[in-house]
């Protein structure tokens, strides 16, 4: 069974054409930054794929045989200009450097760690979904386009799409982003195929009063005025070439449904007026159509003097909370240009543990009124992580962590509130430090990894619970860690999945 594709992402470029018509990225020679979200962002947007930095990587028949585009998050993807996947390309990591490939998948990265943070597996931060559409806006049954299941945990996966080729021509591949942790919102989506074209098939109808034969509207030039019949009650907008069509407009009277039915039009409080609706693209919302519907006047008109349907809407907002800004520790309040944090304390963005029982407060003011959620002391394998979000500052002077709960598996995964910093209580999740003995023991029940680089991609081999491991040095890696072995493959130095010392 093939491996699962656990990618290099340390291999940018730009996608160009050799002579030869063989597709590459070039590289450039610039280093790779993961990007964290800011301390203040409680929720990561996937719909801004910029800031998400979102990466392309071109497989062929190993793992090894890729070519990846770091900057893909800055080039044009979208509906009608989907990337074009070529059918081979030349490898830019540098174990295979400059051999050629057929590509057999692609896989969707992102280097802001904001989105991932602390998963094994992609999925366990963002669903992803692939299916093939037609120019008609329709779904078209292809099994062999699919998400690839990671090879020793079929539940899980890492975003890598298969079967792009084995698309009818003139399709797209849409593959859609969704989150899975409650730290995500939004959605992305991203589109592929073989030619980077896609025209969508795209025409409209309408059918008064259930008419089983609808009327094909010729002149699509936007808006479209259609005259309904003396009588009419309902009218049936209809439309190809949209995916997932979202139908809005009318009014208090007259009303349209998910699907394009519009009711209303004989309430005499409409007679003589026109109505306008909307639908527009579900995926691309540039592409829209607009109707103009025009509803007879009575036939013996009586003066209406209520004409006083306008509907109005307080747009007010309650203002946030404010900010106690009395104590701020990222701006120095010393000459010498110290934070006013202890040593001790843990950097925004990081990951830290609860080794006794914590309870999570509104404020900083801990009060058991105020109290959110309560984390008991747990084995080391299942203490409650948080990820950093800011400091702050009790009344009487003790330092509180404001964070957020990453227990993903909880009914407390996501909620922010404020903790104690005590290190008698509260630390970092990943060790500091190399173990006097440069021994190691895994205490995950499932195991843990190595990999060819320090991202910890490049799966190599598995060590089992309980494998004592030497260790050669310690890495920093953006705001985690991980210990080296002596054959240049890396480990994770999390506290919940390893410990120093032979036991």
């Amino acid at each position: 069974m093939k491996k699962s594709k656990l990618l290099p992402f340390l291999y940018a470029g730009i996608l160009a054409f050799t002579t030869a018509g063989v597709a590459t990225f070039i590289v450039p020679n610039t280093s790779n930054v993961i990007t964290v979200a800011h301390a203040d962002d409680n929720q990561f947007d996937l719909s801004d794929r910029v800031a998400g930095k979102w990466t392309l990587i071109l497989y062929g028949p190993t793992y090894d045989l890729s070519n990846t585009d770091n900057v893909f998050y800055q080039k044009t993807n979208t509906l009608l200009q989907p990337t074009k996947i070529p059918t081979s390309s030349v490898s830019n990591y540098d174990d295979t450097l400059n051999q050629h490939f057929s590509v057999n998948s692609i896989q969707l990265y992102t280097l802001n760690n904001a989105i991932y943070e602390y998963e094994q597996w992609y999925s366990d931060a963002y669903q992803t979904e692939v299916a093939e559409y037609n120019p008609e806006g329709k779904v078209v049954p292809n099994s062999n386009l699919k998400v690839v299941s990671d090879t020793d945990n079929p539940a899980k996966n890492n975003s890598e799409i298969a079967g792009i080729f084995t698309m009818q021509p003139n399709d797209v591949a849409i593959v859609k982003i969704t989150p899975v942790k409650a730290s995500l919102k939004g959605q992305a989506y991203f589109f592929f195929n073989g030619s980077g074209k896609y025209t969508p098939d795209i025409s409209y109808s309408y059918a008064f009063n259930d008419a089983t034969t609808p009327t094909k509207i010729t002149d699509v030039s936007d808006p479209s005025t259609i005259t309904a019949p003396s009588g009419a009650k309902t009218l049936q907008l209809d439309q190809t070439g949209y995916i997932d069509p979202q139908w809005t407009g009318g009014d208090s009277n007259v009303k349209i449904d998910s699907n394009g039915k519009i009711t209303g039009l004989d309430n005499p409080a409409e007679a003589g007026k026109t109505v306008t609706f909307k639908v527009t693209h579900g995926i691309d919302s540039t592409i829209t159509h607009t109707f103009n519907v025009k509803i007879p006047a009575k036939s013996n008109p009586t003066p209406t003097p209520n004409n006083n349907g306008a509907s109005s809407s307080n747009n007010s907002t309650a203002p946030a909370n404010p900010t106690n800004n009395a104590w701020n520790p990222t701006t120095p309040p010393k000459a010498d240009g110290s934070t006013g944090l202890p040593n001790y304390a843990a950097v925004k963005g990081a990951a830290v543990y609860a080794t006794k029982r914590v309870y999570m407060y509104r404020n900083a003011n801990f009060k058991k009124s105020q109290r959110i959620a309560t984390y008991p002391k747990a084995k080391r394998v299942n203490r409650p992580m948080f990820v950093v979000l800011d400091y702050a500052k009790s009344n009487g002077g003790a330092l509180r962590y404001k964070v957020r709960d990453v227990n993903h598996n909880s009914k407390t995964d996501g909620k922010i509130g404020y903790i104690t910093a005590n290190p008698k209580y509260v630390v970092n999740v990943y060790y500091k430090t190399m173990p006097k003995s440069h021994k190691i023991t895994v205490i995950n029940k499932k195991g843990i990894h190595t990999y060819k680089h320090v991202n910890l991609t490049g799966r190599v081999k598995t060590f089992k619970k309980g494998t004592h491991i030497t260790v050669k040095r310690f890495v920093k890696h953006n705001l985690t860690t991980r210990y080296q072995l002596s054959n240049g493959t890396y480990i994770t130095a999390n506290k919940k999945l390893v410990i120093q010392g032979n036991y």
